[in-house]
């Protein structure tokens, strides 16, 4: 992993701007303090000063003032928070970036044993590949990501076009920051999107209501006019007959008010966030990917559309103020006339919000998957293609293992075998490159980067058995846990779709005799199948299946070897099958034998 100075810079000069930003906050206080001491000393010399209108004047400049500071002083406030953000965004980077280590969500929350390969291959959890690649801010970007790692594109086309697209967004460290740390500011709960989706399905309920569109406007020029009226006549039952007719509307209405308030309520902060979000996707500049631009072309709609939501939702909120709650309502019928502007705003948009609130999870992806990138310069790009399914790769190692660590191997499957039998002694690096080989490939079909020199692969639907568990609530024993695995692979094989299979010393739970026999027959099984597979074993004897199918099935091993009372392992796969043991030797050492 690459570019900690460039993270450490960044942090320097975040917590540069922190700080001038904090002086500036405290500054408005201060301002915004003494325009509201303005404000008091001019009304009060109003009156004591024989109220000399220059006292009045100098109140109604500290009223201007007093709003100015406080806008001021919002937007600094916010600007601040989006400073920390993003400075905590660099530290989680230099920290990743140093130590290999995250801080980020790990997602744990979709660890799913029962799911084709996400358990075997870490790909939730902590030090996951989820944890690895996530840059989401979102609660709808991370579950994005989690739904393109457990199923990722099997079409050629679709992920040249993602390469395409991180290709482009990679090299811009700053949109690619501020997106997510604007994504964080949202604080999106999973409330908040379902509550839009309950009111936007919601039917109509006042802007078809001919006599509401009247009274909206009529009920409040009769209220001025017995204003008006009150005042040359000098009594005012008219005007307080208006306000009790405003009353009665207003009454009316609530039920039917009230049930849409409840769910478009204090989504300002969050509409007002994924408004700045789709904006700052709308001024990216990404002229070179096909898809960015589309999603470019949405957000330009969404952008508008979502500040003006923000608005309308802002100002209903105002309704729970006493002044505007009662003043306005009583005069102008307020609560009516926000529900008439809530409901304009569903009938043209209704259809739309789904989409745009996918361009920023979508983006939340690409964004984690471009970081991703950027942080692994010496990364390739795959190179997918159809015909024949293969997969190829030179100098693969395992994206979770530090690179300084890594040892990097070549292989290949597809062209002369399409099962691979990989032998080794405990520990010597079978599993591991196992996982190597799956976590590439489902990076790959993600349209990333991956932990190899080269990779030329065909898109497969990836399945595994690996770590299989029993389960005592469900009455599962580990052997019967492992034949429905198996059982749920060769299901998915009937239907012809391409599998790449990942098996690791499957059959553990019976006798060795038994182990073999069902080992070799799955093997051959699996050889009928449109797939390619590895399966990794102590039963050397499964080797023997290659002088059978010596066009179908490949032997290859990792070898530990012992010297000097000492075990040393090189993790190199080779062709052929694994001679050396060393378990014996391991017990011995650690004295238990």
């Amino acid at each position: 992993m690459e570019h900690p100075h460039l993270y450490q810079q960044r942090i320097n000069e975040f917590q540069q701007a922190i700080d001038k930003e904090k002086r500036r906050t405290s500054l408005l206080s201060w301002s915004r303090l003494l325009s509201f001491l303005l404000i008091v000393a001019g009304v009060v010399l109003y009156f004591r000063q024989g109220r000399e209108v220059v006292w009045l004047l100098a109140a109604a400049v500290g009223v201007v003032a007093f709003g100015f500071f406080l806008k001021r002083h919002n937007q600094s406030l916010q600007q601040l928070a989006l400073l920390k953000t993003l400075l905590d965004l660099n530290q989680k980077e230099l920290q990743q970036a140093t130590t290999w280590t995250s801080s980020f969500e790990d997602g744990h929350e979709f660890i799913n044993d029962q799911h084709d390969y996400s358990g075997d291959l870490d790909v939730f959890g902590q030090a996951s590949i989820f944890q690895a690649i996530n840059r989401t801010g979102t609660l709808s970007g991370k579950q994005q990501l989690a739904a393109s790692l457990g199923a990722p594109m099997l079409n050629i086309a679709q992920i040249l076009e993602t390469q395409e697209a991180l290709k482009v967004l990679a090299p811009e460290i700053d949109f690619r920051q501020h997106l997510t740390a604007n994504a964080m500011l949202a604080k999106e709960e999973a409330s908040d999107r379902r509550e839009l989706a309950l009111w936007l399905d919601m039917p109509f309920s006042f802007i078809h209501n001919k006599f509401m569109g009247i009274a909206r406007w009529l009920f409040p020029l009769l209220t001025v006019a017995a204003v008006a009226t009150g005042s040359y006549l000098g009594h005012y039952y008219l005007f307080i007959g208006m306000i009790m007719v405003n009353w009665l509307v207003l009454l009316s209405i609530q039920p039917k008010l009230l049930e849409q308030y409840k769910l478009i309520s204090q989504k300002e902060r969050i509409l007002e966030k994924f408004a700045l979000l789709l904006g700052l996707i709308r001024k990216g500049s990404f002229e070179q990917s096909v898809l960015l631009r589309q999603q470019q072309e949405t957000a330009r709609e969404a952008d508008v559309a979502l500040h003006q939501l923000s608005r309308i939702s802002s100002a209903f909120d105002q309704r729970l103020n006493l002044l505007v709650g009662i003043a306005l309502n009583s005069l102008f019928l307020y609560d009516l006339h926000c529900i008439l502007r809530l409901e304009r705003w569903k009938e043209q948009y209704k259809t739309a919000v789904d989409k745009w609130f996918g361009v920023i999870a979508q983006l939340e992806v690409w964004n984690s998957l471009a970081t991703f990138a950027f942080n692994h310069p010496a990364y390739a790009y795959p190179q997918p293609q159809a015909e024949p399914m293969l997969l190829e790769a030179v100098g693969l190692g395992h994206p979770l293992i530090p690179e300084t660590e890594s040892v990097k191997n070549d292989g290949h499957i597809g062209r002369d075998a399409s099962f691979l039998i990989i032998t080794g002694s405990n520990m010597s690096g079978k599993s591991t490159f196992l996982r190597s080989v799956g976590a590439n490939l489902l990076l790959a079909m993600c349209g990333a980067p991956v932990c190899a020199d080269r990779l030329v692969f065909t898109p497969m639907r990836i399945m595994t058995s690996m770590r299989i568990k029993d389960s005592i609530a469900s009455h599962t024993s580990y052997f019967q846990a492992e034949l429905l695995r198996l059982q749920h692979i060769i299901v998915q094989l009937k239907t012809g779709e391409r599998v790449f299979i990942l098996l690791d010393e499957i059959l553990k739970g019976t006798n060795s005799e038994d182990k073999l026999s069902g080992s070799r027959s799955l093997i051959e099984h699996f050889l009928s199948y449109n797939c390619l597979g590895m399966i990794a074993t102590h039963d050397l004897e499964l080797g023997h299946l290659e002088d059978n199918y010596p066009n179908k099935i490949r032997n290859y091993c990792f070898e530990s070897t012992i010297q000097d009372d000492h075990l040393f392992f090189d993790y190199r796969i080779r062709p052929g099958i694994a001679r050396n043991k060393n378990a014996t030797f391991l017990m011995k050492q650690m004295e238990i034998i």
